[in-house]
């Protein structure tokens, strides 16, 4: 899924890259473009990193030896 995400990522970069100048402030189409790649971004970050369950957030944070 990673390697998905990375092409998609890319693809939009490049899309990005060669949007034709000058670029309205109003620009719809490059502002899609650009929050779409910020969405796949995060999504890659979330499955880059591995979620805590509650049990390991409360042993990580002290446990019974919590102050």
């Amino acid at each position: 899924m990673n390697k998905e995400l990375d092409a998609a990522i890319a693809r939009l970069s490049d899309e990005i890259r060669r949007y034709p100048a000058p670029i309205a402030r109003c620009d719809e189409q490059l502002t899609e473009l650009l929050e779409r790649r910020a969405r796949l971004l995060a999504e890659r970050a979330r499955a880059a990193t591995p979620a805590c369950s509650p049990d390991s957030i409360w042993i990580n944070d002290g446990g019974f030896n919590a102050a």
